[in-house]
C-alpha cells in the first residue's frame, strides 16, 4: 500500500466530519435562502400584504365606479343635476343670484 491510501484509511472519522460539514452548510444555506431569497419566506409574506392592500383598493374604485354611474345616470335625466354640478363646479349661478366666496387662509401665511 501506498503512503496515500494509508492516511486516508487511517482517518476514516475525517471524511464522516468533512461530510457532515458540508451537509450542514449546505442545510444553513438552503435556510438562509429560503427565508431571505428572492423566492423566501419574508418576500411571501410581503406579497400577501400588497395582494390584501390591493383588494381593498379595488373595492373602494368598484365602490367609487358605482357612484360615478349613478352621477351619469342622473346628469343624463335630471336637469337639476347639471345645474347642481355647474353650481358646484364651475361657480355659477342665475341672474338674480348672488355669489360669496369663502377663502380660507393658510395658518402658515399669517404673519
Amino acid at each position: 500500500m501506498s503512503r496515500r491510501d494509508d492516511g486516508l484509511q487511517g482517518e476514516p472519522g475525517l471524511r464522516r466530519k468533512a461530510f457532515v460539514l458540508g451537509t450542514v452548510i449546505a442545510l444553513i444555506a438552503l435556510a438562509v435562502g429560503s427565508v431571505f431569497g428572492d423566492r423566501g419566506l419574508l418576500r411571501l409574506v410581503e406579497k400577501r400584504r400588497q395582494v390584501e392592500s390591493l383588494r381593498f383598493e379595488i373595492e373602494d374604485l368598484r365602490s367609487e365606479n358605482t357612484a360615478l354611474v349613478g352621477e351619469i345616470a342622473a346628469l343624463r335625466q335630471s336637469p337639476r343635476a347639471i345645474e347642481r354640478l355647474a353650481r358646484e363646479e364651475l361657480g355659477l349661478a342665475r341672474p338674480d343670484e348672488t355669489v360669496f366666496l369663502i377663502r380660507e387662509e393658510d395658518p402658515g401665511s399669517r404673519p
